[in-house]
């Protein structure tokens, strides 16, 4: 399936493909550092020199969509990407990032929210997201959305020789249709 970026809009945010400069804003910490795994939790800055790799990179792929989040003003605060598909159950995977200085203001819930129902009206029956052993910050934000656990993967990855497990969440389309939508449509119908 060929999913696009398409510019999405919230009552704060503009959510759009990015240009370079942006995404440097956005990863200027390195987010390996701040997820506060393994008790790692530090305000390292990126090394740039990758991000312009990866925008590239994102440009030429037709199965993911990567959204970078930018305030009314436009000043771009955070990242959103949509990929790997699970056939299986019909589902597509969501990640995110936010920078530091715009942590507790709701703008990653809104974001992803506006993602998700996007996602849903191209035919996904199921939403995943992820976040790994002692990323607390993530794991509240997913819980804030609605997501429920889906399953566990033991050992996903090794950070400095220690293995990390991730936890995988999963929102169906009605639940969130129930969270999101409906009550959205109270409000406009009064």
């Amino acid at each position: 399936m060929i999913i696009k970026t398409k510019p999405l809009e919230t009552d704060r945010l503009f959510l759009k493909r990015g240009i370079e400069e942006d995404y440097c804003k956005v990863y200027e910490y390195d987010f390996r550092k701040l997820r506060d795994i393994n008790n790692e939790f530090e305000f390292v800055k990126h090394d740039l020199s990758q991000i312009a790799d990866f925008v590239l990179e994102s440009d030429d792929n037709l199965d993911m969509a990567d959204w970078i989040i930018y305030l009314k003003d436009m000043a771009p605060i955070g990242n959103i990407i949509a990929d790997r598909i699970v056939e299986d159950i019909n589902a597509i995977e969501i990640s995110f990032n936010l920078h530091p200085d715009f942590w507790g203001n709701g703008y990653m819930k809104e974001a992803c929210v506006a993602v998700m129902e996007y996602l849903f009206s191209l035919g996904f029956d199921n939403i995943l997201c992820r976040y790994s052993e002692g990323n607390i910050k993530s794991k509240k934000v997913i819980e804030k959305i609605g997501f429920k656990y889906y399953k566990t993967i033991k050992d996903a990855w090794v950070k400095n020789g220690v293995e990390i497990t991730d936890y995988k969440t999963i929102m169906n389309k009605e639940e969130f249709e129930k969270m999101y939508l409906e009550n959205h449509n109270k409000r406009r119908s009064l």
